[in-house]
């Protein structure tokens, strides 16, 4: 064995004696930092689970924050989320996951059979069976801490390492209120991963080092299968498995930002973004139903909006991954269900309204600019039309009504050519080559726009519009990065 790695053994040696040691009390610094209540709940199933709420002094009264549930493995009880490990003789790491959290409220507990919980049976003589009941106990977590006074109910997370992430899995991705899951060298089953892939509004991030073969498979299958676009693989080399990654960083990289701070850059937006359905009038009478999300943060003059406008053949939904990527990146993004589509169908569906109520669709994006412009949260004045199909057109036709549109992404489709040169704001086109009618129209119109600040992007063959998200991932990243910089995000 070589000198290097007999003092990497010798550190995570120490650094796991000593991170033991401090098991059960409070370490130097964190006095003042959480006011910490030991609490406990049943499962559904009866069993008492023990565990910690920890709620950060930067929480003011009256102050709401989010909640997230701290799961160990069957290796350890809930301590391991102490933090603050001791690396080296009079050393402690600099983060924990709690304190990086900041203003957050957490939930770590003892899982039956472990800890405080192991009553009336130890872990280590249950059955497969009994295992992976420990869902229920997560499960049980999720909603006592949902329903503690400064959490906020639906913007919850979990954390989960080593064997613990399959049962962390079941429950969360069946829990609507979960915003985000963090793993640590998880081990899951099929029954886990088909949970994964079911969702695709709950983002994962995973972290694994390249040693850990079993884990390592894992959670490169869980960033495969997750259909969200915010989801991660983070693959280190040397870093042990777990909760002990984290020792390891600290022990080996003690210069560059601590581990856990890294993961709760990743995850706080996650746990701070709002979305709810809203619902506007037209001013010819419909009731047009949307996603309104807003970003983690916004600007003191308020976040920059974005109206996403769908194809006739389609509804709001076709557009999930790229208003979730436009509200991380800062834009707050109304995602509607434009007229006789979706949920807006008050007055009919869109294929039985005769032409001359669809061409009204154009009412639908102008009653969402006022909603928009509404908002407390939105500048007003600092809007965007994202449009896809016929939603380029109707969308068009509201845009160059109203001096609050800054910029338009043309998804393929075809708007009208007086449009385009009534348009003051650049625009995006994006076309296909195996269309040709689109193709060249799009390069006509961007001669047009393009001393306004216009752009084009061609792709080969036949795939239209949103259909392009499906050939190209890197597509709906790229029509958020040209939009940013117009916004100055």
């Amino acid at each position: 064995m070589c000198l290097t790695a007999i003092v990497l053994l010798n550190v995570a040696l120490l650094s796991c004696s000593l991170v033991f040691s401090l098991t059960g009390q409070r370490q130097t610094g964190l006095e003042n930092t959480f006011t910490e209540t030991e609490v406990s709940f049943k499962a559904e199933d009866g069993w008492v689970i023990h565990g910690t709420l920890s709620i950060p002094a930067a929480v003011s009264a009256g102050e709401k924050a989010p909640g997230v549930v701290l799961v160990h493995s069957p290796a350890h009880d809930r301590d391991i989320y102490l933090g603050r490990h001791q690396i080296g003789i009079d050393k402690y790491a600099k983060e924990n996951l709690r304190t990086a959290l900041e203003k957050t409220i957490t939930l770590r507990i003892d899982i039956r059979g472990r800890g405080k919980s192991a009553e009336p049976q130890e872990y280590h003589t249950f059955t497969a069976e009994q295992r992976a009941r420990v869902a229920l106990d997560v499960k049980a977590a999720i909603d006592f801490l949902s329903r503690q006074e400064k959490v906020i109910s639906d913007r919850m997370g979990v954390v989960a390492e080593g064997a613990s992430a399959d049962a962390t899995v079941i429950a969360a991705f069946k829990d609507s209120r979960v915003r985000g899951a963090v793993l640590l060298s998880g081990r899951l089953g099929q029954a886990a991963k088909d949970l994964v892939a079911s969702r695709d509004d709950l983002p994962v991030l995973c972290l694994v080092s390249k040693e850990d073969k079993a884990g390592f498979i894992d959670m490169t299958d869980v960033y495969k299968l997750s259909r969200n676009p915010a989801s991660d693989v983070w693959i280190y080399q040397n870093l042990g498995t777990g909760n002990s990654m984290f020792i390891m960083w600290a022990a080996t990289r003690p210069d560059e930002p601590p581990l856990e701070t890294r993961v709760a850059a990743w995850f706080l937006p996650k746990l701070r973004e709002s979305v709810r359905e809203v619902s506007f009038q037209t001013k010819d009478g419909w009731t047009i139903y949307a996603n309104f999300r807003l970003p983690s943060e916004s600007k003191p003059a308020g976040a920059p909006g974005v109206i996403l406008v769908h194809s006739y053949l389609t509804d709001r939904h076709v557009f999930g991954d790229l208003e979730r990527l436009l509200a991380a990146a800062g834009f707050a993004v109304l995602n509607l269900d434009f007229r006789g589509r979706g949920k807006s169908i008050g007055k009919g569906t869109y294929f039985d309204l005769p032409l001359e109520e669809r061409a009204k669709t154009y009412l639908d994006i102008l009653a969402a600019l006022d909603f928009l412009t509404a908002q407390r949260e939105v500048n007003g004045n600092q809007l965007a039309i994202v449009g896809t199909s016929i939603g380029v057109k109707y969308g068009l036709d509201a845009a160059v009504m109203s001096d609050r549109v800054k910029s338009f992404v043309a998804l393929g489709g075809l708007p009208d050519r007086d449009d385009v040169i009534k348009a003051r704001f650049p625009i995006l086109f994006i076309s296909s080559r195996g269309i040709p009618p689109i193709a060249e129209a799009f390069r006509e119109f961007y001669h047009l726009n393009r001393d306004r600040g216009g752009h084009l992007i061609e792709y080969e063959g036949g795939a239209i519009g949103y259909q392009i998200f499906d050939i190209d991932e890197s597509l709906q990243p790229s029509i958020v990065q040209w939009l940013k910089p117009q916004f100055d995000l």
